[in-house]
């Protein structure tokens, strides 16, 4: 009686790529969140515009 084969899984569409291609690291520079400023400014003009 022969041994059933075992099922191969599905094959991951991205595995030739990912042999290729190596992970690159997270950027070393992190862009500043401008928001803080951004509603500072904000505050400052409407204080502004608010005074007589």
């Amino acid at each position: 009686m022969p041994t059933p084969r075992k099922r191969r899984k599905p094959a991951d569409p991205l595995e030739a790529y990912r042999r290729i291609r190596k992970p690159m690291p997270p950027p070393e520079r992190v862009m500043p969140d401008k928001r803080k400023k951004m509603s500072e400014r904000d505050a400052a003009r409407d204080a502004r515009e608010e005074a007589p």
